[in-house]
């Protein structure tokens, strides 16, 4: 159980992270999208998440359960059914012998993260010390949902379940250690600069999960990817967090999608724009349209 919640709280900062979304013609707004045309003797369907949700938020519309169960197969961001990959993933979170996030920040900004983690999740800071920025980032991005949101819901473990109980095989469009790696790229400076910003503005963060779940529950998938894709700090690591991962993914969305029907989801964020994932599949030349 750790281990997949260390999974999704990966992709809830990525969800956090990812930088401006850029505009998109006006269409009817949904969370499913059915992918058909071209060589494709079957639809498949492409599902838009936002990784953490409140509990009572967290239902899937009739047209969604009836897509999954008439797919062969699950391809989910990253494969957390797999043991072995999220065990990758754990190790993949520590830093070597001698690493200190003091080294990242002076006195003072250290003494308000060591009072923050104190106040909020009454842990020491110490025992996080050995983490990459990215395991912190994550445990705080979550603390402040559950400011908003009471009892938390995690979209892709409810989706894995029902899979399971379809028998479908679970897959995932990247590695675990990509989505590390790409944070790996991030100095650590700039991420140890991101966790004080986003825990010295509480109200903001606050607001802005309040907007993704008022947006989440209209379905409006525009407003989801450019609320999750507006962070001015992450403005500059737009290709890296968004666009590199839509364009590697849709040749395997493609792939997966000829040889059998397949249910796909990924975070909202990533669908909409001119780089986004359904934008990619029409121009390979596939008719990408929402399902109410």
């Amino acid at each position: 159980m750790l281990l997949k919640k260390i999974g999704t709280l990966l992709l809830c900062s990525f969800s956090l992270l990812t930088a401006k979304a850029q505009q998109q013609p006006k269409e009817k707004s949904s969370l499913l999208w059915e992918i058909s045309g071209k060589d494709l003797k079957s639809p498949s369907w492409l599902y838009g998440t936002i990784h953490i949700v409140c509990q009572d938020d967290l239902h899937f519309s009739a047209a969604t359960k009836e897509a999954i169960k008439q797919t062969k197969s699950l391809f989910l961001e990253i494969n957390m059914s797999d043991k072995q990959e999220m065990q990758s993933l754990q190790a993949a979170m520590m830093m070597p012998e001698g690493y200190s996030f003091k080294s990242f920040v002076n006195e003072a900004e250290y003494k308000q993260l060591k009072d923050w983690c104190q106040d909020s999740m009454h842990m020491d800071v110490a025992v996080l010390d050995r983490f990459k920025p990215l395991v912190l980032l994550s445990l705080i991005t979550r603390q402040y949902f559950t400011s908003v949101c009471q009892n938390p819901a995690y979209c892709e473990a409810e989706l894995l379940k029902l899979a399971q109980e379809q028998q479908l095989p679970v897959h995932g469009l990247e590695k675990a250690l990509d989505q590390v790696a790409i944070f790996d790229s991030i100095p650590d400076k700039e991420e140890a600069q991101m966790i004080l910003k986003t825990i010295g503005e509480p109200e903001k963060t606050r607001e802005t999960y309040s907007q993704m779940l008022k947006s989440y529950r209209e379905q409006d998938v525009t407003a989801l990817a450019k609320l999750m894709t507006e962070t001015e700090d992450m403005v500059r690591y737009k290709d890296i967090l968004l666009d590199d991962r839509n364009r590697n993914w849709v040749p395997l969305i493609a792939a997966a999608a000829a040889k059998e029907p397949t249910f796909f989801a990924v975070g909202a964020g990533h669908l909409g724009g001119n780089t986004g994932v359904i934008a990619l599949l029409r121009k390979q030349g596939y008719t990408v349209k929402p399902v109410q």
